[in-house]
């Protein structure tokens, strides 16, 4: 051996290594059985988390996920009191079901009742708060970013290509969430945070080209955090929750402006142009002419503060109440959209926050907040420290959309993968040795 290698070979001597753990000896039988177990529980897992976004329908409101969930509520239940807020959402979400109930019971002397519609309204609530203390335990035996892979794929499996809205535009109402999903949390396996940004941006060049206003800005507000988690010394200059919920109350005012200058530029395409210009024109807010809902919500609120009930029908008066919200933002509310879709024989008011408090009343509202509450003190908290996951806060914002924009029954997959995701754990632990790397620091 020359010099020059026994020098070589010195100096690699003297770098201390980074070992790998090493995992103990099997012992005989025993250790091989729990092997076996963990991967048993594992594809339990796997499987349900995979059903459960597919939302195979059966009836009533329940869905095959729904009942799997539920059939194992022995085995996720120990788990919730682990997780930070876990116990009262479920608390709060039982209360509701029974509020929509008396509601219901309560409304019959002045209003038409279903009570089929009420079972199956009371149902899928309850479906939705098992699949969220599931997801919580599916975070004891996967790491997090697994869990919203596998998530995704139930998502992707659940395509439905037949639908009209598919029709119109696969990218956008077949596709684009589900694969967002996959892809980021793969990018988070990986353990490389530059990914993460590039996938983000590039589904946000995606939705500026595709007719989807929101879920561009979205995806823009996504990119911007994830950049500023990047920004040197993240790790090391931690900001309490509270200053991160402010300042993303900031940036989405920013989001909020830049999106709007660019679509009503022509940055989206023409007819995404010519539509948000014509709903600013109407109701002088690209929010309310795009979302005139949230009108009626507020109109129905003044009209019924206790709300309505699960199996409810609007009568006359509701119904008028409504209308007036609807005209005073120069929305002409004479139409099919608002005598069917809204107000034919129940009431539909396109948000999740409006729809839990129409269905459930208070108990309702005090869910949608818990709601809330939980997506920003996790985001809050997973982005003061630098360690929110491109995948969490994509999920986290567009939930918080979906409280304003979206109905609950088509939301329901993302309530239960974004609140089983974002909830903090009480203490925290390391995550399952499968995948370290796909931790969701």
């Amino acid at each position: 051996m020359t010099a020059e290698a026994r020098s070589h070979r010195a100096r690699r001597a003297a770098v201390p290594t980074r070992r790998l753990p090493v995992a103990p000896p099997l012992e005989p039988g025993r250790s091989r059985d729990t092997a076996r177990a963990l991967i048993v529980v594992r594809v339990l897992a796997v499987g349900v988390l995979i059903v459960l976004a597919m939302r195979v329908e059966l009836s009533q409101g329940l869905t095959v996920g729904y009942l799997a969930a539920a059939a194992l509520v022995p085995l996720w239940l120990p788990v919730v009191r682990h997780f930070q807020g876990a116990t009262a959402l479920l608390g709060i979400g039982a209360l509701a079901i029974l509020g929509g109930v008396w509601l219901t019971v309560f409304s019959a002397s002045s209003h038409e009742t279903a009570p089929g519609q009420a079972v199956t309204i009371c149902v899928g609530l309850a479906g939705i708060l098992c699949s969220i203390g599931f997801v919580l335990w599916c975070r004891t035996v996967l790491p997090d970013a697994q869990v919203a892979l596998w998530f995704g794929v139930g998502l992707l499996f659940g395509v439905s290509p037949g639908s009209d809205l598919y029709a119109a535009n696969p990218w956008r109402f077949g596709y684009s969430v589900a694969l967002t999903i996959i892809v980021l949390a793969v990018a988070r396996l990986t353990g490389r945070r530059w990914l993460e940004l590039v996938a983000v941006v590039g589904f946000t060049a995606i939705a500026a080209v595709t007719d989807a206003r929101s879920s561009f800005a979205i995806l823009l507000f996504t990119a911007l955090l994830v950049l500023w988690q990047l920004r040197p010394g993240t790790r090391t200059r931690a900001v309490s929750a509270a200053r991160v919920v402010l300042a993303l109350g900031v940036l989405a005012l920013v989001v909020y402006n830049l999106g709007q200058a660019l679509i009503l530029d022509g940055a989206l395409g023409q007819d995404t142009q010519l539509r948000s210009s014509a709903q600013m024109q109407t109701s002088g807010s690209l929010i309310l002419g795009g979302r005139p809902e949230l009108a009626a919500t507020a109109a129905l609120m003044a009209h019924q503060p206790i709300g309505f009930g699960a199996g409810t029908a609007p009568n006359a008066h509701d119904i008028l109440a409504a209308k007036t919200g609807l005209s005073a933002i120069g929305y002409d509310p004479n139409n099919n959209y608002v005598d069917v879709y809204m107000f034919g024989g129940h009431v539909e008011l396109h948000s999740i926050i409006g729809d839990l408090w129409a269905w459930f009343g208070l108990a309702g509202l005090a869910l949608a907040a818990a709601f809330v509450v939980l997506i920003l003190r996790g985001l809050g908290h997973a982005v003061g420290s630098g360690t929110a996951a491109a995948v969490v806060i994509y999920l986290g914002i567009k939930l918080l959309w979906a409280l304003l924009f979206g109905p609950l029954y088509s939301s329901a997959t993302l309530i239960i993968i974004t609140i089983g995701l974002v909830m903090l754990r009480r203490d925290p632990q390391p995550q399952p040795v499968a995948a370290d790397s796909g931790r969701l620091r």
